[in-house]
């Protein structure tokens, strides 16, 4: 592919398909469903995917780097999407048992922040990414008492599948496809399934948004603030950590389950982002899981395309599938809710002449650096705050 994502004149996200139903996770019923993302390396460090969602909706949605990794900061970073699944995720888990325990607020709105750093070289192989535990602000006004709410956003929290994403060690797999064949792999795990189609095979030419309406189309939008300071371009290493800080703030646009999330990175010159997600029949823009899958597959894009970059390798057709398994299933006492979260399964193919052992050390690195795939092979319970009618209540989850 070698288009930009802006080429067509297309919003930065659109719905591809509707579906045969909504998601059953995002309606917070019970069973297991399999997010599909399948993304591609388009120009610089710009990408394209396309998320399948449990009830086969579909979606393109487009990212970008900022200038300080040369990329043009046209469209969301990676971790944008990954914070602002998180907060869309865990905001529909409270909505729905405000109203299944009958404990209804006037007002609510999440604050995120995330933070990663890298530590060593791409040049010299010994990059890794690491994650701290997310810090989750909570901040919702009501009519009831603080145990109340505490009992509520427990839980909300038990029931949220992207809780249980950070909470757990999930050991991610791997395949690697190299100019259309399978390597075996000699350090990573491989699930051992039958290869999904090539994006470049089932995708031949560029999707096309099912509406011509712009008011449906406007799901993502890049906001006119920018993060204040003078841009600096990120070194391919360092023996000190290089830290990537992350926000967001979210609240629901509508009771129907509507939100809306600003997310952005800390650095001089990044732009804000704004997303759209649907808690609600899942119709009108991705789910906070969706938006959460298609982050980590823009993410581990970027750390491949910074490492053939710095590396100078003839390397070209950076595609992956990725299949993103969660579920909703009742506790033992058969009320509650408990979401879970299971390891992402990564198909990688790649176009080039490098050896199949260079090959396979592309993948291993970009195993390596990627941020999001270092917090999911990682148990980081996030920090959660609660603040009630503008008062901070104790909360353990």
């Amino acid at each position: 592919m070698s288009y930009a994502i802006d080429s067509f004149g297309y919003p930065l996200g659109f719905k591809v398909d509707d579906g045969s139903s909504p998601s059953s996770l995002t309606l917070n019923k019970t069973g297991r469903e399999v997010i599909k993302v399948e993304a591609c390396h388009l120009i610089g460090h710009q990408r394209e995917a396309i998320l399948t969602e449990g009830g086969g909706t579909k979606w393109r949605l487009t990212s970008d780097e900022g200038k300080h990794l040369k990329g043009t900061d046209l469209a969301p970073f990676p971790f944008g999407y990954f914070n602002a699944g998180l907060q869309a995720d865990l905001l529909n888990r409270i909505r729905h048992y405000s109203n299944e325990l009958e404990m209804p607020f006037t007002d609510l709105n999440l604050k995120l922040a995330n933070e990663y750093w890298l530590l060593g070289s791409f040049v010299n192989g010994t990059g890794k990414g690491e994650a701290t535990p997310s810090k989750i602000e909570i901040h919702i006004n009501s009519g009831l008492t603080d145990q109340q709410i505490i009992h509520l956003i427990t839980c909300a929290t038990k029931a949220s599948p992207s809780i249980n994403f950070l909470e757990r060690v999930l050991k991610s797999t791997f395949s690697l496809t190299i100019n259309g064949k399978r390597k075996t792999l000699n350090e990573l795990e491989d699930p051992m399934v039958d290869i999904p189609e090539d994006p470049f095979i089932r995708y031949p030419k560029p999707l096309q948004p099912k509406v011509s309406d712009e008011t449906e189309l406007n799901i993502i939008r890049k906001l006119s603030l920018k993060e204040k300071g003078e841009i600096a371009i990120a070194p391919p290493g360092s023996t000190s950590k290089i830290i990537r800080n992350i926000e967001g703030q979210s609240s629901f646009v509508d009771s129907a389950g509507l939100t809306e999330i600003e997310s952005w990175l800390t650095l001089p010159g990044m732009s804000h982002f704004l997303f759209n997600s649907d808690e609600g029949q899942g119709s009108n823009a991705p789910s906070g899981l969706g938006l959460l899958s298609t982050g980590i597959a823009f993410c581990f894009i970027t750390q491949i395309a910074r490492y053939i970059e710095n590396m100078k390798l003839n390397v070209s057709g950076v595609r992956l599938v990725q299949f993103n398994p969660f579920s909703i299933n009742k506790d033992e006492n058969g009320f509650s809710q408990i979401g879970e979260a299971e390891p992402i399964e990564t198909h990688l193919f790649l176009n080039g002449s490098l050896s199949e052992e260079m090959f396979e050390g592309l993948l291993n690195m970009s195993a390596r650096t990627c941020y999001l795939h270092a917090t999911a092979q990682n148990s980081l319970p996030p920090l959660i705050k609660i603040i009630h009618n503008s008062k901070e209540v104790s909360f353990s989850s």
